[in-house]
């Protein structure tokens, strides 16, 4: 990758306190009470899916001491959630502070529902499904019969990296993809825009 490569711009809303926090530190971690706080009595479920995903991110960008879970960017402002009250902050970072995956496929995993590698592997899962009768796939993981099928579906997840390896061999463009960063540095930021609440 050429030097013009090293750095990508990427967007995420955040709260007036990150801001505040950036401007006073110059550095910002997300901390499992504000998931708690944010999402509250759905908590556990993206809990599940962030632990998830941790433990794998962290061997693809090291993961800061100190840090407890991801800031979600997106290489599209339309997808960054333009919410009234927070701020959108458009940031320039070194690429490799940063994982790249599908909001589509990231999606799958916060529903915890399976994430096919192809057509083909989806239609050998839905089979499966068929197989055990399951209608609702959330019951995978809500009831305690199907410990091997929560098992393959937690396995299908790492599909979700596949993204970011053909980014970084530029096989893939970088267009209307999501993206996980362990920090917000204040030097990163090259605008930021209060988002108005009406």
């Amino acid at each position: 990758m050429g030097a013009e490569c090293d750095k990508v711009r990427l967007y995420t809303t955040q709260s007036p306190e990150v801001v505040k926090i950036l401007e006073n530190e110059k550095i910002c971690h997300v901390k499992k009470e504000h998931i708690n706080k944010k999402y509250q009595e759905v908590s556990y479920i993206f809990l599940e899916a962030y632990n998830w995903y941790i433990s794998k991110a962290k061997d693809i960008v090291k993961k800061p001491e100190g840090v407890e879970y991801p800031y979600w960017a997106f290489t599209e402002p339309e997808f960054a959630g333009w919410y009234p009250g927070n701020y959108m902050l458009i940031l320039e970072i070194p690429i490799n502070n940063v994982i790249f995956f599908r909001n589509d496929a990231w999606n799958r995993i916060l529903n915890m529902r399976y994430l096919p590698q192809n057509e083909e592997d989806e239609k050998k899962y839905n089979d499966m499904l068929k197989k055990y009768n399951i209608s609702n796939e959330l019951d995978i993981f809500n009831k305690p019969f199907y410990p091997q099928l929560k098992s393959e579906v937690k396995k299908s997840w790492d599909n979700l990296f596949l993204y970011d390896k053909l980014v970084r061999e530029e096989v893939i463009p970088r267009d209307h993809l999501q993206a996980s960063l362990w920090e917000i540095k204040s030097e990163w930021i090259i605008e930021k825009k209060f988002i108005s609440t009406y």
